[in-house]
């Protein structure tokens, strides 16, 4: 293992990440020393600690691996992965808890859930007492489990007028503006893959640039739209700014009353699939049917294969043609049409299908935003939710989940098999599209839907042996490795995941990386034969 290599790559990495801290650190002090509209707390003191950290971090690495030549080989490169997450999310943790925001531990919890784009929070205002005053604990109750009620203590204090003494903001509206925003930067970075997004900055690192790419991507089939990986990932970084901001020109347009920041912070969580919002009802909170549309839209188009935009860009539009991308329209347009079916006698056709297809679209996509509590929907529509977060989006994709090619490649093998029954002497070889699926990748998915069914049963074990609730413990699980954000039940869309123990949010932070990088780069670690020299 060749570790002062991984140190030399890795301290670039940090002094990069350093400079992506300017932007919030300017944010923050622009609020506390310039402006006075803004009556949040202020968090300048924090980033600036953590923007030095950071530097004295890199530095560290840097002396440690100096006269490297940067080389790196597969084996360090699935390292250097899970170590650029891991370090990512720990320093991006500082500021939620030098400012007094979150625990150190739900800091983390936080990161990480930006960095994977899940979108859960640990973000919760602190209630109290209306006749003493004191602070008072939370109790959430599972209403289809009424004797189990989970206690937990508020994060964050609620903002009130000083005249009066009145609420003006509480939960997340209560967070400084600087850290809502790097929240929300943290999931753009995660969504096109910080490695990805790494590899357009630092130089050429050679053969370790193509397994660090292979690494990060999601999917069975990895696409390289140009033979230089640098390239491939320069590229992927542009079309995925010109999206962001054209997200954010839209709702800018169409909603006048949505302020900037507000359009800023939720074009940064949807491009990247991620599901952080700045408004305690997320997407309700605006009530307004163009940005749901332009919401629904853009957790669309970060779910397709971004190799595809660049074929529609050099007018290949039979490239466009490929099973994966079918599969997942098809499947998202089933799922909004059984979903709105079953809310109509409640909800009447109209609002049916605007509830049913923007929730429907967020599961699917692994974004996480809601535009009604839909766990107050009846158990079918919630079930159909349920499934379609594990389906998620294509391969190459910002969301999360199975991915439908995972799904075609295994409905191909199940064909093929059934067929060599009663016709034992044919060969056929497998495809998806035009790609041959050889039977190296064909046994990588079916260990894939093994590792993922495992994980859940005992992932969802153990949050009921913690205490939680079965029909909790498997939303939070699904939540988790999908990389989702949102469950059901006692973790449903308006609550926050505090009342979880410290043993569940440690584990929750390894199965949303885990889930992220798609199980096998991580899981490799815990071979034995990982570690050997050979």
């Amino acid at each position: 293992m060749i570790l002062r290599e991984i140190c030399q790559i890795l301290s670039k990495y940090l002094f990069y990440l350093g400079a992506v801290l300017v932007v919030p650190l300017a944010l923050a002090a622009y609020y506390e020393f310039l402006s006075s509209s803004h009556p949040q707390p202020h968090s300048t003191t924090a980033f600036l600690a953590t923007f030095l950290i950071c530097l004295t971090v890199a530095a560290s690495l840097r002396f440690i691996g100096r006269k490297t030549s940067g080389q790196l080989y597969r084996r360090e490169s699935i390292l250097l992965v899970v170590l650029i997450w891991i370090f990512s999310a720990l320093i991006s943790s500082l500021p939620f808890s030098l400012s007094g925001t979150l625990s150190p531990l739900d800091a983390f919890f936080e990161a990480m859930s930006g960095l994977t784009t899940t979108g859960s929070t640990m973000i919760s205002s602190k209630a109290y007492d209306p006749l003493t005053g004191e602070e008072i604990a939370h109790h959430v109750t599972n209403p289809h489990v009424p004797d189990k009620t989970y206690t937990y203590w508020g994060s964050t204090p609620p903002i009130r007028d000083p005249n009066n003494g009145l609420i003006l903001f509480s939960g997340v509206e209560a967070v400084s503006h600087a850290l809502l925003l790097w929240r929300s930067l943290l999931q753009w970075i995660g969504g096109m893959g910080i490695v990805v997004i790494f590899l357009t900055v630092l130089p050429i690192l050679g053969i370790g640039g193509k397994f660090l790419y292979q690494m990060e991507t999601t999917g069975p089939i990895k696409d390289e739209i140009t033979p230089r990986i640098k390239e491939t990932a320069s590229h992927l970084w542009k079309l995925y700014s010109f999206l962001t901001l054209f997200q954010i020109a839209l709702l800018v347009w169409t909603n006048p009353s949505m302020p900037f920041f507000d359009a800023l912070c939720t074009s940064f969580s949807t491009i990247s699939t991620g599901g952080f919002s700045v408004r305690n009802d997320s997407i309700a909170s605006y009530n307004c049917a163009a940005t749901e549309g332009i919401i629904l839209a853009f957790m669309v188009l970060g779910s397709i294969n971004f190799s595809l935009y660049f074929h529609m860009l050099r007018f290949k539009f039979f490239k466009a043609y490929v099973p994966d991308f079918f599969l997942f329209l098809g499947t998202a347009m089933i799922g909004c049409i059984l979903i709105s079916c079953f809310l109509i006698p409640e909800l009447g056709v109209a609002r049916a299908f605007r509830e049913g297809s923007f929730q429907a679209i967020s599961m699917q996509t692994t974004t996480g935003f809601f535009s009604a509590n839909y766990d107050l929907w009846p158990f079918a529509p919630q079930m159909f939710l349920l499934i379609l977060m594990f389906i998620g989006g294509m391969s190459g994709s910002t969301a999360g989940g199975i991915k439908t090619s995972r799904f075609y490649i295994a409905y191909k093998i199940i064909l093929h098999r059934l067929e060599s029954i009663y016709r034992p002497d044919s060969i056929r070889k497998l495809y998806i599209g035009k790609t041959e699926i050889v039977d190296k990748n064909a046994l990588t998915v079916l260990s894939f839907f093994c590792i993922v069914a495992g994980c859940t049963i005992v992932g969802a074990m153990l949050l009921v042996l913690d205490g939680i609730d079965p029909a909790t413990a498997l939303g939070l699980i699904a939540c988790f490795l999908n990389n989702v954000g949102t469950a059901f039940h006692a973790a449903g869309p308006t609550e926050s995941l505090q009342f979880l123990s410290p043993l569940s949010k440690l584990l929750a932070t390894f199965w949303m990386l885990l889930g992220r990088l798609e199980f096998f780069v991580v899981l490799l670690l815990f071979l034995p034969t990982f570690w050997k020299n050979q």
